[in-house]
């Protein structure tokens, strides 16, 4: 069963909801969070930033796991035996580059298959799509990546940031038609949690569909 969380961003600010849910997926006991970058953090900022909030849900062991000039492919088998994975936000195209040069897709997905919670955040979250097409209204190709198609978990598309990427919605309504997709808009705070067939909204996330915005003012209710 899929368990998936779909964050914009993290930070004091993020729903409260949201946070309990979380809590209530990362359960009672001991849980291992393997952190994927998006790029080598050789001062580890980033990852302590998200290190120290997971530890404020009780979460207390944890894995760096750099895909990128850090590499260690000793690790693999010890990010398998993790409860949960994070991945980052940052450039998108890189770092999906990273996870195919890598060849930890079908990792990651296998993980998800066997009930591991995955959590993304902006990047890593755009990247549970079918494809990162969306990310070139975010994100420049700076790797000149060729094949977009990413971990295909869910049916939609995600847009992070939404406070900062409105101005784009009339290029989203298009992109809506020609795709045939769906697009939920993130605010930074709020987000998606996924659980077999099921999804819950948190905050103010809407929907773009069709060519139409469909605003909608979810408070942790299912779909």
């Amino acid at each position: 069963m899929r368990n998936l969380v779909l964050l914009s961003n993290i930070s004091e600010d993020n729903h409260p909801q949201l946070e309990n849910r979380i809590k209530a997926l990362l359960g009672e006991g001991s849980f291992k969070l393997g952190y994927i970058p998006s790029q080598s953090d050789p001062q580890r900022k980033y990852f302590n930033y998200v290190k120290e909030y997971f530890q404020s849900l009780g979460v207390s062991d944890f894995l760096y796991f750099d895909a990128d000039q850090e590499y260690d492919e000793t690790l693999i088998e010890e990010l398998k035996t993790c409860d949960g994975l994070f991945l980052s936000g940052g450039n998108t195209f890189y770092f999906l580059k990273n996870l195919q040069k890598r060849n930890l897709i079908p990792t990651i997905q296998d993980m998800v298959e066997k009930g591991k919670l995955l959590i993304g955040l902006s990047a890593g979250s755009i990247m549970m799509s079918k494809t990162i097409k969306i990310a070139d209204y975010i994100d420049e190709n700076i790797v000149d990546l060729q094949t977009v198609d990413a971990l295909d978990l869910i049916d939609f598309e995600f847009m992070p940031h939404w406070g900062v990427q409105q101005p784009r919605l009339e290029e989203l309504l298009e992109y809506s038609l020609t795709n045939q997709n769906t697009i939920y808009t993130c605010y930074d705070g709020d987000g998606i949690v996924i659980q077999g067939d099921s999804i819950e909204f948190f905050g103010k996330v809407n929907e773009i569909r069709n060519g139409k915005l469909i605003e909608m003012n979810w408070s942790g209710e299912n779909e």
